[in-house]
């Protein structure tokens, strides 16, 4: 998700000279759909454009925040109106798209008491549009800004409502009864100076017959604190982070998904490698669920872990190397009236805030010889001596380190909502795909090997749509500039589909996706389902056609 650090990110994988449009390899599900990219909105875009993006049906338009430095704190309409499902002949240049209307948030929600600094993202339930955004500070009490949409996708400001500390991921529920806002609270930017950690909470805000509350009810996480009348609640497999934290603090809510029958909201923690899941109906905070630890030391579950190796790269497996999953996206579905839950697990730490950080190269730490007894060989930069993991975490009596820790599952993972026990993991299914499709030219370039030491092809968001009879999940990958396309219709044994990749080089193309949308073929100006697709670091929108 978008956050108040405002990455560019620069360490891109670049996509080999491919298709960016067919499937690949054996593992295609047969008589799957296939996704071809027929729209782009790309002319005059920049870093800070489209990195959220949502669909309003009624004007056959898409929506994008925009936060840039010419056009701060705002949103944008992109019509979809007349466009047509032929295949676009120059992927990486088209742009066919027009512009729309420029809307400023800051200056619809700016008053004496507050000031915008920056959208987070943005969600359409009828014409209703919400988009949060964070207060400058980031650390004050952000706001919502709600919008009326009319056929035409014209926007009128509503009100705004206050919420928590850095508004981020938000979802209307599927009855558009409630908008449920993950607050992420995070660190201030001086927090080694100032120390201010505000609270990680969750705003709950009432529609009635289309219109937002005034007020919104804010959940934190209090009851969870050391002595307090939930600790014994809280899982011991939540990280809590920041030595000196209290779980409230620590806990940093980041995208929300909702259930079909609009009774439960389940909000990734990130940096805390759990979920939440909340009882709408109260709305009250029901239960938090650890997502548990990742065993590199399977072989299924082999990674890349050195940005130094030489190309073709290996995925290998490790002993006593575990991942925290810290899931990013995440996104609900149903299957034979059964609901689940789908997480990207992308990771995430806080040492940009705190000083000293929480993770270090294995290279420079002390290992112990029972645990680790090829500790040499290991620590050498082609192996593990590069790989981020956190320095908190896995040392025995004598401080030396038994376990490792790495930041993120590079994966996706597949839950049962109801009990939160994982049902599928897709292992090292995302690197093998991704590293296969880069030539070895691209593989010894430093731009495109420079994450393989911390989180890989960074898995960031994911959705979920019914395509037909099938559903699909779709899932981002940041640092890959791709989307990977599996059949999830039996979710403990989903099946890869189609590899999405717009770009042959750094320079052109869509690189980096943000934020996914998924457009149902009842909805689409082309009678078929859409996949939209927002970039972060090209700044252009996609529009993928699945047939």
């Amino acid at each position: 998700m978008k956050n108040s650090r405002q990455f560019l990110f620069r360490g891109l994988l670049a996509a080999a000279l491919l298709s960016a449009f067919g499937a690949h390899g054996g593992e295609s599900a047969p008589a799957a759909h296939q996704a071809q990219l027929i729209g782009r909105f790309a002319a005059g875009v920049s870093a800070g454009t489209a990195e959220i993006v949502v669909f309003h049906p009624a004007s056959q338009s898409a929506f994008i925040t925009v936060d840039t430095r010419s056009q701060p704190s705002s949103f944008q309409r992109i019509s979809l109106r007349g466009l047509g499902s032929s295949a676009l002949t120059n992927p990486t240049q088209a742009s066919n798209l027009a512009s729309g209307a420029i809307t400023s948030v800051a200056s619809d929600v700016n008053d004496a008491g507050f000031s915008a600094g920056g959208v987070q993202s943005l969600d359409i339930s009828g014409d209703l549009l919400a988009i949060a955004v964070q207060a400058s500070p980031k650390t004050d009490p952000g706001v919502v800004a709600f919008y009326r949409l009319d056929g035409q996708g014209n926007a009128r400001f509503l009100k705004k409502v206050v919420v928590g500390s850095l508004p981020d991921g938000l979802k209307f529920s599927p009855d558009g009864r409630q908008l449920v806002v993950a607050n992420e609270g995070e660190l201030s930017v001086s927090f080694a100076t100032d120390g201010i950690d505000p609270l990680g909470s969750l705003s709950v805000i009432a529609i009635k017959q289309g219109l937002p509350a005034d007020q919104a009810v804010t959940l934190d996480f209090s009851d969870f604190n050391a002595g307090a009348k939930r600790s014994i609640e809280l899982p011991a497999a939540v990280r809590i982070g920041r030595i000196g934290a209290t779980v409230a603090q620590d806990l940093e809510p980041e995208y929300v998904s909702i259930s079909a029958d609009s009774r439960k909201a389940y909000v990734t923690l990130q940096e805390n490698n759990a979920v939440a899941v909340v009882d709408l109906r109260q709305p009250r905070i029901e239960r938090l669920l650890p997502m548990g630890v990742k065993d590199h030391g399977l072989a299924a579950n082999a990674l890349a872990a050195s940005d130094q190796a030489k190309p073709p790269l290996a995925l290998k497996s490790y002993r006593n190397l575990l991942g925290l999953y810290l899931p990013d996206g995440i996104a609900t579905f149903r299957v034979k009236g059964k609901e689940y839950f789908i997480t990207a697990n992308e990771g995430d730490d806080r040492d940009d805030f705190q000083k000293p950080g929480e993770t270090a190269r294995v290279s420079s730490l002390a290992l112990d010889a029972t645990a680790f007894p090829d500790a040499a060989a290991l620590q050498a930069n082609t192996e593990l001596g590069r790989l981020t993991v956190f320095n908190t975490m896995g040392r025995n009596s004598q401080g030396r380190y038994e376990k490792l820790y790495t930041l993120g599952g590079r994966s996706f993972s597949i839950h049962d909502a109801r009990t939160g026990a994982q049902v599928h993991e897709s292992g090292s299914a995302l690197e093998r795909l991704a590293y296969s499709r880069l030539e070895p030219g691209l593989l010894n370039h430093a731009q495109v090997k420079g994450r393989l030491d911390n989180k890989g092809p960074e898995p960031e968001s994911v959705v979920v749509g019914q395509v037909g009879k099938k559903l699909y999940a779709f899932v981002g990958l940041e640092r890959a500039s791709a989307i990977a396309i599996y059949d999830v219709s039996r979710p403990a044994a989903p099946r890869f589909v189609q590899w999405l990749q717009n770009s042959s080089d750094l320079a052109s193309g869509d690189l980096s996706p943000e934020g996914l949308a998924f457009v149902p073929a009842a909805q689409s100006p082309t009678g078929n389902a859409l996949l939209l697709a927002g970039y972060e670091v090209s700044g252009s929108l996609a529009v993928y056609e699945i047939r």
